[in-house]
């Protein structure tokens, strides 16, 4: 069961792993600053859609998704393995070269009861200490999520050749890059003795300046991307949770390339809910990524994911169309998540049907709060069987129960829908004036955000969204930072509005521009 969306006249590619990345392929080269002159590669070219495989389509009927016959991205975890694999039972064991594949350290002192002191105050991403205590081997293990999975020990030259063996494989197997997961914890300080500074506010929160971001990390990462160049046109992209100063590090700079890029993901943890969704904050997360952005590299822009919520229930149902618009026409490649396209929203998972490891770590009482299986239910591709899933009579989460009306048949059918917006944004990105023209952001506020992309010689266009949940009248002239005209044509809104008054190519007033709670539209400037 093959899947495919039509996106401006050319099917999407799947890039597949345990985090699959599906690239629009469109005729755009949404460039930013000056760029790659030798042409765009294929992650520049148009937008990545990233699936999470298990939800997006099943194809042999086991009720759990799988993809065929696809483009191949994977999902590359370095930082640590499972404490069954051989390595590590060949670590705990203390064999040949394998004993020091693990960070191993002595504990630092027993306490009343004879029980192991661990040998610092570090912890584990998911709580509690991040050290755990091996009867086998008379040492504790580094983990710096779950205890299941010990960090491996990057400062061992055998493992830092294993790792490139790794990728090695899979590139010679012909798969097209890599999504490098949580690559700021490869490396911790040398001096396992130390303590990480506390909080002076909190002292149950820790700075992490032995456990991230070490000099050690971005050396490997640079032997990473020399490796991947070998081959042709690759991709290495890394997920990067971090202060804005580490994560455009990860970019490298002119002469020492490290990443493509790192995943942005600041206007995902700046809009985490209604309340925090205003103007000010969408200006200020854009421009934060511009502004960092070391000179000739390419950004990105993340909405959303399969870490955090649903936009439409995160944000609103009403802003499903008005946020995509902003992030498939801001300069750089936009990331959406599948669903997102057709405003998908979270779905309640009860406790015997919770798959998340972290869901299930925090039992029955407390695992809603922490499980994201919710926003990681199946892809509803109709209004039949499965919601066009599977024909399988099971699957791996429950399918939320709204996909008879939200699914990609019946927005493909309609005349407006999400689908039929972000097919028709998707197109408009083809244009000129997106591919290498410059932002600017003349209106935002509490209630208004709004950018415009221009190039000289070539048609200017306005972005301008009601972020308010109540219908408004604005006038853009009001607080803008340089002058407007006073009219624009109308290019196309969000669907959720079905305005008589402004359809495509209708004339508005910038004085005086309608808007419906959470709408989105985009504006045609008219020539100076």
């Amino acid at each position: 069961m093959q899947r495919s969306y039509m996106f401006a006249g050319a099917f999407v590619v799947l890039f597949v792993g345990i985090i699959v990345i599906v690239v629009v392929c469109v005729s755009s080269m949404n460039g930013w600053k000056e760029h790659n002159a030798d042409g765009p590669k294929f992650w520049e070219q148009g937008g990545v859609y990233q699936v999470y495989p298990r939800s997006f389509g099943d194809s042999d009927g086991d009720g759990t998704g799988d993809l065929m016959g696809l483009k191949v991205v994977l999902d590359f975890v370095p930082n640590h393995s499972s404490n069954l694999h051989e390595w590590f039972t060949k670590s705990e064991a203390r064999e040949g070269n394998y004993t020091d594949y693990y960070v191993w350290a002595e504990a630092k002192d027993y306490d009343k009861n004879n029980t192991p002191i661990p040998p610092n105050n570090w912890m584990s991403e998911f709580g509690g200490s991040a050290w755990e205590w091996s009867g086998i081997r008379g040492q504790f293990y580094y983990h710096q999520f779950l205890a299941e999975q010990p960090d491996l020990n990057y400062r061992n030259e055998h493992v830092k050749e294993e790792m490139k063996n790794v990728l090695r494989f899979w590139l010679d197997k012909g798969v097209d890059g890599f999504r490098v997961d949580a690559v700021k914890y490869l490396v911790e300080a040398q001096d396992l003795n130390l303590d990480e500074p506390t909080d002076s506010d909190n002292p149950e929160l820790l700075h992490h300046i032995f456990t991230t971001n070490q000099p050690e990390t971005f050396q490997i990462l640079r032997e990473w991307r020399e490796l991947v160049d070998k081959y042709h046109e690759k991709v290495l992209m890394v997920e990067v949770y971090s202060e804005v100063e580490d994560v455009m590090k990860y970019y490298g700079n002119q002469s020492v390339p490290l990443a493509h890029f790192p995943f942005n993901f600041f206007m995902l943890e700046a809009l985490n809910n209604r309340s925090t969704l205003n103007g000010y904050a969408l200006k200020d997360t854009i421009s934060l990524w511009l502004d960092y952005m070391p000179e000739g590299k390419w950004p990105n822009w993340v909405l959303g994911n399969h870490d955090n919520g649903r936009v439409a229930s995160r944000l609103g149902k009403d802003m499903v169309d008005a946020l995509n618009m902003v992030v498939l026409l801001l300069p750089g490649t936009p990331v959406t998540y599948n669903g997102e396209e057709i405003g998908m929203e979270n779905t309640f998972i009860s406790w015997e049907d919770t798959r998340d490891p972290e869901g299930c770590r925090w039992g029955p009482d407390h695992y809603q709060e922490h499980s994201r299986d919710p926003e990681r239910t199946p892809m509803q591709w109709n209004d039949g069987h499965m919601a066009g899933f599977t024909n399988g009579n099971n699957t791996w989460l429950p399918i939320n129960a709204n996909y008879q009306e939200i699914n990609v048949a019946a927005q493909k059918n309609a005349t407006h829908s999400h689908l039929k917006f972000y097919q028709h944004v998707t197109e408009i990105r083809q244009e000129e004036t997106f591919k290498r023209g410059k932002v600017t952001f003349p209106t935002y506020d509490d209630s208004t955000f709004s950018f415009i992309r221009s190039l000289e010689g070539h048609p200017s266009y306005l972005a301008v969204v009601n972020v308010a949940t109540v219908n408004r009248t604005v006038n853009l002239h009001l607080g803008a930072n340089f002058q407007l005209p006073d009219k624009a044509e109308m290019v196309i809104h969000s669907s959720t509005s079905v305005a008589k008054e402004t359809p495509s190519g209708s004339t508005v007033f910038l004085d005086s521009l309608t808007l419906v709670a959470g709408e989105g539209v985009l504006l045609k400037l008219p020539e100076d």
